[in-house]
């Protein structure tokens, strides 16, 4: 009777002490979640009688960087930074009475349409995000700065003189391929190839080719020195133009190379590069406008950063 009893009780006790466990277990579980939510309420930026939270600054992240994704000390570090000077313009941009009107509001919504039509409930899911509605108002208040900004003809010709270095092509080359996963026929398509025109090597690659540019006759791009494998670059640039190669072996398979045309260096005209001119420029003039007016703020209004409620060394500004 008693070893019925201690075989009935063994049960009982393991269930109380895993009970036990478990209940220790979700308590120290919430425990942890409470000193988390604490952290997250640790002031981090104060601006005049505004203060912003360490949540505040996880948020302001996860608008930028997509979930999961680890991010370095030295980035975190710039985002902060950037985090600063944005809710300078936002109590900028509040103090001037600055709102979104709903044509611009509309205009972002018919975006949000256009860009992620099957996203389900999206809309009301960004219209309830008040760090989405602030960002926009960064956004809005930056245009205002700007929106003036130009880039003339006389500013385009000036930087592309004064950069011409940047503009020098080098050498490059129009290279063609037959890959293929077995050595014999390498070998063999080569044999037939080596005399034979463009039209026939553009044949055999759409034939026998395993690449994914087989349908194009093969046609691999235009390279430059750096942009191939040493040892496959070693091989393309030694050829002649019009010429194939003999059997290369690379991870891939086994490859026959064709040299379709050779570019001397040149230095690209000014009507070839004057959009990308215009785009360095008119990057150079909003940043110039953009980094005055947050230093202006800086000084025109009362800020501190809380750093050791940082959960990261800053090595921002």
């Amino acid at each position: 009777m008693k070893k019925t009893r201690l075989l009935i009780l063994i049960p009982a006790i393991i269930i109380v002490a895993g009970g036990g466990f478990f209940g220790y277990r979700f308590i120290e579980q919430r425990q942890q979640e409470k000193v988390e939510e604490q952290k997250s309420r640790l002031p981090v930026l104060k601006i005049e009688e505004k203060t912003y939270s360490l949540s505040d600054f996880e948020n302001y992240v996860r608008l930028i960087i997509h979930e999961g994704q680890e991010i370095d000390n030295e980035t975190l570090s710039q985002l902060f930074d950037q985090f600063v000077e944005d809710r300078l313009i936002l109590y900028s941009a509040k103090m001037r009475k600055l709102e979104l009107t709903d044509s611009e509001q509309q205009a972002f919504w018919q975006k949000i349409a256009r860009d992620y039509p099957l996203q389900e409930g999206l809309k009301e899911q960004l219209a309830s995000d008040q760090g989405l509605e602030d960002s926009l108002l960064v956004a809005k208040y930056k245009y205002e700065k700007i929106k003036e900004v130009v880039v003339t003809e006389d500013e385009i010709k000036a930087y592309y003189q004064e950069h011409k270095k940047d503009f020098l092509v080098p050498e490059r080359v129009m290279v063609s391929h037959i890959l293929v996963s077995s050595s014999d026929l390498a070998v063999e398509l080569q044999q037939k190839l080596v005399k034979a025109d463009e039209t026939a090597f553009r044949q055999a690659a759409r034939n026998y080719s395993e690449a994914p540019d087989a349908y194009k006759g093969g046609l691999m791009g235009v390279f430059k020195p750096g942009d191939l494998p040493y040892d496959m670059e070693k091989v393309v640039f030694g050829l002649e133009e019009g010429k194939i190669s003999q059997v290369f072996q690379s991870p891939y398979g086994y490859h026959i190379f064709r040299l379709d045309k050779r570019y001397a260096p040149a230095l690209l005209e000014e009507e070839e590069v004057s959009r990308k001119i215009r785009n360095i420029l008119m990057g150079n003039k909003v940043k110039d406008i953009i980094d005055k007016e947050v230093e202006e703020l800086k000084t025109t209004y009362h800020w501190q950063i809380v750093f050791e409620n940082l959960p990261f060394k800053h090595e921002g500004k």
